[in-house]
């Protein structure tokens, strides 16, 4: 009987380092989800944009530049895109430029929206978008429109800081993204940015540039949809 104890504590201790070694993430797989990221827009053209400012506030107005992240050009954003099957569009290499004249001071604001909002596939998890915020302690919000179509504003942070950033903000469980009687029914979509400005800055000319809109998204429920399923549109 002690012998067989033993022999048991012996395997425990060879093996515990084993069990103990950290998972890498990316050869985890999971029966419920299909986590991916995907493009969504390049910022390559200046006129699939449109920009609004209330015009007692200021002049706003939109344009290409040439220019690129340094990190999105690298091989390691390539790789990345390897990964999850993203084509490789960087020789484009043009950003979106908004250029800002306030007329007056206040508690200001502007809108950078697609001309149609732009549909996100499955259940995404986080929006990301490389930003120059010029080191203004304006703030920029996403907007988007959840699964029954209504406008909702996410903060993502300040644009306080010199050169490109990669902003991200993660959707949080109370923007509906489905209904869970039609599994295969999901999806919100990106309806651009607000930037609300801040009052003791608002004056002068300001200027921010926006390159590589993306998501990370599960597309579990979009895989196992039944072929045979019937539409309820009788």
């Amino acid at each position: 009987m002690y012998k067989r104890i033993t022999i048991i504590l012996l395997m425990i201790i060879i093996l515990l380092p084993v069990i103990a070694q950290d998972v890498d993430p990316d050869a985890v797989t999971t029966a419920n989800s299909q986590i991916t990221e995907v493009r969504l827009n390049g910022f390559e053209d200046a006129s699939f944009w449109k920009v609004s400012m209330s015009m007692d506030q200021g002049i706003i107005t939109k344009r290409t530049i040439m220019g690129v992240p340094k990190d999105v050009s690298s091989d390691v954003y390539k790789e990345r895109d390897e990964k999850y099957g993203i084509p490789n569009t960087y020789a484009k290499q043009k950003v979106l430029g908004i250029k800002v004249e306030f007329i007056s001071r206040g508690y200001n604001w502007f809108t950078v929206m697609p001309v149609k909002p732009i549909v996100i596939e499955g259940i995404c998890q986080s929006i990301s978008c490389w930003v120059i915020g010029r080191n203004y302690r304006h703030w920029l919000k996403v907007i988007l429109k959840d699964f029954n179509g209504n406008n909702r504003f996410l903060w993502v942070d300040k644009l306080n800081f010199i050169g490109w950033k990669e902003m991200k903000v993660s959707i949080p469980e109370v923007i509906e993204q489905q209904d869970y009687h039609f599994p295969e029914k999901v999806g919100i979509k990106f309806n651009g940015f607000l930037v609300e400005c801040d009052p003791m800055e608002t004056y002068g000319t300001y200027y921010i540039y926006f390159d590589e809109l993306r998501a990370v998204t599960d597309l579990f429920n979009l895989k196992v949809v039944d072929t045979y399923d019937l539409a309820d549109d009788w």
